[in-house]
């Protein structure tokens, strides 16, 4: 067999994203489509906490949410 003929198996990690999640990625990411449910959710120690962004605004660390996903698998699997 020569070098040509070798598969190669390549394996790419998702990339994840930086930064801070808007409601609607957050939403996204959780599966859910109410609001309402990631507060409760929030309020009850299920989901990670918001994070102010001032005026108003909230959001949630991306890695924070990966991290919740990550517990969800651990439990799950």
């Amino acid at each position: 067999m020569d070098n040509q003929s070798v598969i190669y198996n390549i394996t790419q990690q998702p990339t994840h994203k930086t930064g801070v999640a808007n409601v609607n990625q957050a939403l996204a990411h959780a599966g859910v489509t109410s609001r309402t449910t990631l507060i409760k959710w929030e309020r009850e120690g299920r989901f990670p906490k918001r994070v102010s962004l001032g005026r108003g605004r909230v959001g949630w660390t991306w890695d924070a949410l990966y991290r919740w996903a990550d517990s969800l698998q651990a439990k799950e699997g």
